[in-house]
């Protein structure tokens, strides 16, 4: 390895055409949507820093139905909220939205995680959504309720308000939860409700 990749790998930065994926994203065309998309899914692990700037046009393709790469695009969202939340963190109004409409769609845990992601460092960024973010602590994906519960843990630390609409959810959580890492985390949150 020298300077982050591979002996003989090709690849460069400049393989990235931001402007060609921000005109990928903001066309009319679907199936250009997608393909910009997948660029990003392409680059993001490797090189993140180019991609934030793609984060207000990922978001607003929360709210597209047609669009049959949503998964794809939670998944840049969470990465990019775990590489800089507060890059990402004008975006928690349209994910938690799209969390709270969803709750059972297959993104649901990634936009948990991008929101958790803003919460370690952007928690009152966050505090707002409550009700949109308690709709996951019944997701079926164990890494949705840990998340959640995370959130909450941390909100808590921030703010002055109770969150006394969550005590008994995260109460159930913490004692019968099948989930090990579930009712840790919703314990690890009680504890901060206190």
């Amino acid at each position: 390895m020298d300077g982050g990749y591979a002996v003989g790998d090709t690849r460069s930065d400049a393989e990235f055409d931001l402007p060609a994926v921000l005109a990928r994203l903001d066309g009319a065309d679907i199936e250009a949507k997608h393909d910009a998309v997948e660029t990003i899914v392409e680059h993001i692990d490797r090189n993140p820093d180019p991609c934030l700037a793609t984060v207000p046009k990922l978001r607003s393709l929360l709210t597209e139905p047609n669009l049959e790469c949503h998964e794809a695009v939670a998944y840049c969202l969470a990465e990019l909220a775990d590489h800089s939340p507060v890059d990402v963190a004008p975006s928690a109004d349209e994910i938690a939205t799209f969390v709270a409409a969803n709750p059972g769609h297959d993104v649901t845990p990634d936009l948990l995680r991008c929101l958790e992601a803003i919460s370690r460092k952007r928690a009152s960024a966050i505090s707002e959504y409550t009700d949109e973010i308690a709709v996951a602590l019944e997701n079926d994906d164990p890494t949705a309720r840990a998340a959640a519960a995370t959130i909450f843990g941390r909100i808590a630390a921030v703010s002055d308000e109770p969150l006394e609409a969550v005590d008994d959810r995260l109460e159930a959580l913490a004692a019968t939860d099948i989930d090990h890492t579930v009712r840790e985390q919703a314990q690890w949150a009680l504890d901060r409700l206190e």
